[in-house]
């Protein structure tokens, strides 16, 4: 039987399959007349050999090397997790320095392809339909937000988002007992979320005793936001039953008049947009992460923002990431995010190649960090890097950037809410229902069974690209299409579900 497989580069000594093959199957590709018998069983995804490897011997795909034989693999075998291996980067070898040769030679190749960049035809301009924001960015939802400043308001929080129509909760499980770096995050990411753009009016309700008080917050987000702003305290006001009736009232008034503001029609050039994946497999960076990768190219052609998150995820493939930067600064700024991503993990014990691939990641096909993050990047596309940031902080840039964020999906989504992201697009090869209460998350993948088996929580199907049907250019287009109906008010699956996931990561590691 013939089976197809996909090569992605012409220097990879493995091919990647699209069927699960059995013993004597024959493996065929794209673009190429050679072919591979397969000598055993090997899983849909996975990779087979197209040499013979011995221990030591680099592994190659993406035209990359993704680890390092740790066992005699033969021609035609599989090639997994059991029998290749992650080998750590020499971090002080890729940073570029000061005033360095290698530096002034980056920082003319970066000059050289921006003023490439600048030259081609200028992008046919798009329009979306939104709602103005008197200090800021134009929001793609108008969303009263109940916000609770610690776990001890979530509840109460919950309650009064579910009385009043147009009104969003979050549940927040900090905000408390906590050390002074920790609050201070807190504070952070709750003023970010009061202040994104999708959001017209903000009701904050805390305890009373916690270490994020409600007033403080309330004065926080009232010095970046002309938009209304009340809060209330449970203690301070007399138990829950008290308070929820005071916010009740409060976020019907904002709704009526969130209800009466019109939308206008603005540049596409004035929206951030949020990239992220999770439950990622081979088809992940195969197909799914280079069509948003394109989504994204568009987009800052455009004069938009695109962010990319989840540094551990560049760990292995940060030398790629770090080739788009638009200046040797950012460059090494790549480079030290994920070496002090690394050895924060080993100050604490952990090794984040033992972590990661995650299990499902690895019964997707994905055998090392190294792999995993070579697909992960190419969500972010291929345009210069204008910024690299500290999680959860607004860009000060726009164009393609970089937020270092934790190795959690929902972390890192809550990250770049609070940056003021307006659309989330998340990639995602073994499927998640996950979604946000403030920013509507865009669910694609490029594998076809999971878009079928979980067509309640997918959004996009890019199977196409995998059977040949398509190609990422074309699948770019098709999510372009997508993002622009998203900020026009259409809603993701997640979106009508109500989906709100919130983690908020505490460890600063940026330097």
């Amino acid at each position: 039987m013939e089976i197809k497989a996909i090569c992605l580069d012409k220097r990879d000594n493995v091919v990647t399959l699209t069927q699960a093959a059995r013993q004597d199957d024959m493996v065929t590709w794209r673009g190429c007349t050679a072919s591979v018998t397969a000598e055993e069983e090997i899983p849909q995804w996975h990779k087979i050999a197209l040499v013979d490897l011995k221990p030591g011997d680099r592994i190659y795909k993406y035209g990359e090397v993704i680890g390092e034989a740790t066992a005699p693999i033969a021609r035609g075998h599989w090639v997994s997790d059991k029998n290749i291996h992650s080998v750590p980067r020499a971090y002080a070898e890729e940073l570029l320095g000061d005033d360095t040769t290698e530096a002034k030679a980056f920082a003319q190749m970066a000059n050289k392809r921006q003023a490439e960049l600048s030259a081609r035809p200028q992008e046919k301009p798009l329009t979306f339909w939104g709602y103005r924001r008197p200090e800021g960015r134009p929001g793609v939802r108008n969303h009263v937000l109940i916000l609770p400043t610690c776990a001890c308001g979530s509840e109460t929080a919950r309650i009064v988002a579910s009385q009043v129509r147009g009104a969003v909760n979050i549940i927040f499980n900090t905000g408390c007992s906590d050390v002074a770096a920790n609050t201070a995050m807190s504070q952070k990411v709750l003023t970010g979320f009061a202040t994104n753009p999708n959001v017209y009016g903000v009701v904050i309700i805390g305890l009373g005793c916690e270490t994020v008080p409600h007033k403080v917050l309330r004065e926080k987000v009232q010095a970046l936001t002309k938009r209304p702003v009340v809060s209330f305290g449970i203690q301070e006001e007399g138990g829950t039953l008290k308070t929820i009736e005071k916010a009740v009232r409060a976020a019907r008034i904002m709704a009526a008049e969130a209800g009466a503001q019109q939308k206008e029609e603005f540049p596409i050039s004035e929206l951030l947009l949020g990239i992220e994946c999770g439950g990622s497999d081979a088809t992940s960076g195969i197909a799914a992460n280079p069509a948003v990768g394109n989504l994204s190219d568009r987009l800052v052609d455009l004069g938009a923002t695109a962010m990319m998150s989840e540094s551990i995820e560049w760990i292995g493939g940060e030398h790629v990431l770090a080739r788009r930067a638009a200046t040797p600064a950012l460059h090494d700024d790549v480079i030290r995010v994920c070496e002090a991503y690394e050895q924060h993990l080993l100050g604490a014990g952990q090794d984040c190649r033992a972590g990661q691939p995650t299990p499902g990641n690895k019964a997707g096909g994905l055998s090392t960090i190294d792999e995993k993050s070579l697909g992960c990047i190419r969500k972010g596309g291929t345009r210069p890097i204008s910024e690299v940031l500290e999680q959860a902080v607004r860009p000060t840039q726009r164009g393609a950037l970089v937020m270092d964020t934790a190795g959690y999906d929902i972390s890192s989504v809550t990250s770049m809410v609070a940056a003021g992201c307006n659309i989330v697009f998340f990639t995602t090869g073994r499927g998640t229902p996950t979604g946000n209460a403030i920013v509507p998350v865009c669910k694609v993948t490029a594998n076809e069974h999971t878009y079928n088996w979980l067509e309640d929580n997918m959004d996009v199907d890019l199977s196409g690209i995998i059977r040949g049907e398509a190609t990422v250019e074309e699948m770019g287009a098709k999510l372009l299409k997508t993002f622009q109906s998203i900020a026009n008010g259409q809603l993701t699956k997640a979106e009508a579900y109500g989906f709100s996931d919130i983690a908020v990561d505490h460890v600063c590691r940026f330097v």
